[in-house]
């Protein structure tokens, strides 16, 4: 899917991503592109990083979305469906066991500054959604409280706050749902 951006590195700017669903190959620019984004933080305890193994079973065994521009990855979106497991989000969310199958965790967004101010996690969001299973239904999501700006485009991809709660070994985290 290609999708046109209105900005560059914070300056009015035409130019296209390419989004698609990644496959193992994507997997190490997908943990380049954490670390980066995450060293260039205020506040690196906003993301809770993973490790390129789990990355690399994530783009195996789930649905990622990579936001290219060129060979340049510029963002990417991960989904994991995980049924039954207790890394479901709907765990978190007083949701009966029953329907966890029918929740996806909205488990990472990110999106390289140079690119940032286009909705592009929304965009992500958008091209992922046609490529669910079936049976999902809901989506669940994580965020810092203090970390606005993927506050903000969660609330504007139609996410709402269902609570608030300590998650990844202490961190601060709101849980959200979506309806789909």
């Amino acid at each position: 899917m290609e999708v046109l951006l209105h900005k560059g590195c914070g300056r009015p700017e035409s130019r296209t991503m390419t989004l698609r669903p990644a496959g193992p190959e994507d997997a190490a620019a997908f943990y380049a592109l954490q670390n980066e984004v995450r060293a260039a933080m205020p506040d690196p305890e906003l993301f809770v990083p993973d490790t390129l193994e789990n990355i690399t079973a994530y783009v195996r065994n789930d649905l990622c979305i990579g936001a290219w521009q060129g060979s340049r990855l510029g963002g990417y979106l991960i989904v994991r469906f995980c049924g039954h497991s207790a890394h479901n989000y709907a765990a978190f969310m007083d949701v009966p066991r029953t329907e966890w199958e029918h929740w996806a965790n909205a488990d990472s967004a990110i999106v390289h500054a140079d690119f940032r101010g286009n909705g592009l996690q929304r965009l992500m969001l958008e091209a992922a959604l046609p490529l669910f299973p079936k049976k999902i239904t809901h989506i669940g999501a994580t965020v810092s409280p203090q970390n606005q700006y993927s506050l903000h485009n969660a609330l504007a991809s139609g996410f709402a706050i269902v609570s608030r709660r300590e998650m990844y070994g202490g961190h601060d985290r709101y849980l959200l749902a979506k309806d789909l």
